[in-house]
Formats: structure tokens, sequence, C-alpha cells
């Protein structure tokens, strides 16, 4: 949480602002005046300053005050009005974003965020995930997901197969649907389907559909999804647990663009975007030959990783609040937020089950909410357990020093091979990857690693 000066001529409007801040965890200092906010920066710097454009408390001219002082603290602005004028001026005098007057709770924990973390934001933000498009499911503030959104939004463009990977619950139906929105698509079918879902011999009529008389109990044709989406997009998920003949035939209509129906003697052609899924490590697969190497490849034309919930913690308040709002939206219940504790703790847990672990906390803790605010006794047990586990250890060891020793204990044990630790941590070998980047562990790692299948010439 961060050290906020909260600059405003308006009594009421300060103390509200002040108040949801201080939920949040902030530690709030407030005054009214530009030559206030510059003796109290003297006196006490803060990591933040959001202030009034108002000229009574002389906003802009406290921008450039604050840089002719050489103080440096980035300066988020607000106004009642917020014409298009005020924030144009208020960006080039130095503001890292610009607010509208009243302040939307959700908005300003999001941009405060985004400013504490990146940098700039654009002074058209109004939501924590932008404006009301493509992207508009997807809530977050951390720079994994802004890249993330920003790779959508370029290869929605394209009609290339995208390959999205990410552990269970992470949102990668979330892309595969952010793509179609956002590409020339968007007007027509957008269809979904689980592989492991389905035998095999079911998977191959829903993909591609079949003629009457193809097996028993098929009295008349039906179209496969293939031929139901033609020029639209189709989601295939958990495409690693696809049997291997099965992705011999996904092979072949991804190299011919053409669909064969069970039973029919003649092929068509279809006009479908696939975007592809997976929680596992398809390299591993592959290395095991329970995955087809030309497939993988055909498949990961665009690879994009959805980064779990773990490694992107600033997010979770955003996302927390945006599941208050919907589950209460339906009964009608009036939630103000989540106590102080009970949003450390949401923040404190590792979600091993990732934004749908935490989609699924929210709503209990909403259902069992009685007075105004979800507390920890109404979240799961376990993810108090967890707070009080992590403020156990105290300074004796930190949640990266513990997670670090893991993994090199557990690449000890496998002689360095990576994909063996891999599965063992139940991470992908990606994730080890980074993580052990982040440590600084490379060097660390003992025997020869492991390698990857070797590409085709």
């Amino acid at each position: 949480m961060a050290r906020i000066l909260l600059v405003d001529e308006d009594r009421t409007a300060r103390a509200s602002a002040e108040a949801s801040l201080r939920r949040e965890g902030h530690e709030v200092a407030s005054c009214d005046s530009a030559d206030e906010a510059l003796r109290a920066l003297r006196v006490t710097p803060a990591e933040l300053v959001i202030a009034d454009a108002g000229f009574a408390t002389d906003g802009m001219q406290l921008l450039l005050k604050i840089k002719g002082a050489r103080i440096d603290v980035p300066v988020v602005m607000m106004s009642a009005r917020k014409s298009v004028e005020d924030a144009v001026q208020a960006m080039e005098n130095g503001a890292r974003s610009f607010l509208k007057k009243p302040l939307d709770p959700g908005q300003l924990a999001a941009v405060i965020s985004r400013v504490l973390t990146t940098g700039i934001v654009p002074p058209a933000t109004e939501t924590p995930t932008g404006s009301a498009d493509s992207c508009d499911e997807i809530v977050g503030c951390s720079p994994a997901i802004a890249n993330l959104l920003k790779l959508v939004k370029q290869v929605a463009s394209t009609d290339s197969t995208v390959l999205v990977t990410g552990e269970t619950g992470t949102g990668k139906e979330l892309i595969g649907q952010a793509i179609h929105r956002a590409s020339r698509r968007k007007d027509r079918v957008f269809c979904a389907i689980n592989s492991a879902a389905f035998t095999e011999t079911l998977l191959e009529s829903e993909l591609f559909g079949y003629r009457r008389g193809a097996f028993t109990g098929a009295a008349t044709n039906k179209k496969g999804l293939f031929e139901y989406a033609d020029r639209g997009t189709v989601f295939l998920d958990e495409v690693a647990e696809m049997p291997l003949s099965m992705q011999a035939k996904l092979l072949r209509f991804l190299q011919a663009g053409e669909i064969r129906p069970v039973g029919s003697e003649y092929s068509r052609r279809v006009d479908v975007r696939l975007v592809a899924a997976t929680n596992k490590d398809l390299e591993q697969a592959v290395e095991a030959g329970r995955f087809r190497e030309d497939l993988y490849y055909r498949l990961a034309v665009i690879p994009l990783h959805v980064p779990p919930l773990r490694e992107r913690t600033e997010d979770i308040p955003l996302l927390a609040r945006h599941f208050v709002n919907r589950f209460a939206a339906s009964p009608g219940k009036q939630i103000e937020g989540i106590e102080t504790t009970a949003m450390e703790a949401l923040r404190s847990y590792p979600w091993p089950g990732n934004v749908r672990e935490l989609e699924n906390a929210i709503e209990r803790g909403v259902a069992l909410c009685k007075k105004g605010w979800i507390t920890l006794e109404e979240l799961p047990s376990r993810i108090p357990e967890r707070l009080g586990a992590a403020q156990d250890l105290g300074n004796i060891d930190s949640l990266d020093v513990v997670e670090r020793r893991h993994i090199l204990k557990t690449l000890e044990k496998v002689n360095g091979n990576r994909s063996k630790a891999a599965a063992l941590l139940q991470i992908s070998t990606t994730t080890l990857w980074r993580r052990l980047k982040e440590f600084g562990a490379e060097a660390q790692i003992p025997g020869p690693g492991t390698s990857r299948p070797a590409r085709n010439a």
C-alpha cells in the first residue's frame, strides 16, 4: 500500500476520498491548497499525490511547483468537469493520469496501481481494463496483463492460429473471446468446445459433423462446429487431451482448411480461425510422444501465455471488487466492499485455482456477508489460514526464499531436468524458467537441464 497526499478544497469530497483510500490500506494525508501540499511533501515524502484541478486549490500550478521543487512524486489530477482540454493540459504539465469526480473507488484503485507499477496511465482510462472494447471482460492493471492485452489486439487483426497457454482458471477462454471480438470475424459465431469432455468418436462428430447413416443413431445430417462457425472463431480448449489419431485430423483441417463430415465422401472448405488452449506444457508432451510435433508448431503460430494470479497480485483487489459488484447486483445486496484484513488475506493467498478460485471465494463472501463489508470470517477458511502462516514467518523467511529453496531442491532431485521438475512442481517449464531467472538461480541448476524438441527445417 502507498503513502498518498490528497489535495482538494472540497472538504466533503476530500473526506470521502480519504476514507475510500484508507479502506484500501493506504496511508493518507490531506490538505486544501497547493502551498500546503508543497510544505507537506517537504516534511513527509509521499509516493503519490492526488489533486483537484480546480482554480482555488490551483491544482495545475501544483504540478509545476512540484516539478520546480524537484520533488520526485507522481501526480494524478481530478476534476468535476473533466474536459478534454483539462486532461491534455494536466498531462502536458506532468500528470500521470486524469480522473473525473466524483471518484469511482474501483477506477481510482486501478489508476493508483497502474501509476505506481507502470508509470503513465492514459487520461481516457475509465475502467480497470480500459474502455468498453474487445477486452472489457478482462480485469487487471498489472504489467503482465497490460502486455497480454496489447498482444491480443495485435494478433486479432490476423487470421493466424493462436495457442493460449496458462494454468487452470486463469481465463484462457476470455482471451479467445477478446481475440474474436477485436477481429474482422466479430459479427460471426464464436464457438467454444472442451476436447477433454468427449470421446474421440464424439469429438470428431462435434468438430466435423456427420451424415445420415454414418453410424447407429445418425438419423439426420448434422453440422460440426467448424462448419457452423464458418467465417467465425472456434476456441478449442484442453487441446493436449486430444488423442493422437484425432490430432492428425485436426492437423489436416489446419493445413487444408477443409472438413469432411463423418460418413461423407466429400470435403468442403470453411473459413474458421482456430484459437487453441491448454494448461499443459505441449513441448513436454511432444518430448513424451503424447502430442504431434507438427501439430504443435501449426497451433503455436502465435503463442499467448496467461500468467497465474500469484504472479500479478496487484490485480487481486480489482478482480475482487469486480466480483463483489457482479454477485451483489443480482440479489440487490448492499455491499460496500472488502475489509482491509480480508483484502490482505486475499493478496497473501497463492490462488492455485487462479481467477476462478478467487471468483468462487468472493461469491461465497457476498452470499454470507451481513454487515455491508466482507470480512475474514466470510471467506473460505483456507485463505485466512494462509495469511496467518505468512505472518508467522515474520523475518525468518520470505515466501520468495521458501519458493526458491523448494524449486532448487526439486531440480536437484531430478538432476536438473526442467521438464521433470516442472511436472513435480505442477507448473509449466516456461513458468519454471521465468522463476529461476527472477531468482537469479540459473547458475545453480545441477545437471544438464533439459532440451527442447527439435524444430523441422
